[in-house]
């Protein structure tokens, strides 16, 4: 029973992303500080999605390394006992 719902899950994202490279295939005009160039809008929104995800990516990836680091320190100190 979970594999149809995953089939389906995975059917329902396929049509949803068909329909929303359909609705947005006009051409645009990029401009990034000296250069410009024309692309599907589609495109466009494909590139920042998957560059948006990729700093996610780094900057969580960055922020489990600084606590396994933490994680190590305090595991490589001495427990004192105050009394």
């Amino acid at each position: 029973m979970k594999r149809n719902v995953h089939y389906i899950a995975v059917l329902l994202m396929i049509l949803l992303i068909a329909v929303i490279s359909l609705a947005n295939m006009q051409e645009v005009t990029v401009n990034l500080l000296l250069i410009n160039f024309r692309l599907p809008l589609i495109l466009l929104i494909l590139v920042l999605l998957l560059l948006g995800a990729l700093m996610t990516m780094l900057v969580n990836g960055l922020k489990g390394m600084k606590e396994k680091d933490k994680q190590e320190v305090a595991k490589s100190e001495p427990e004192t006992i105050e009394g």
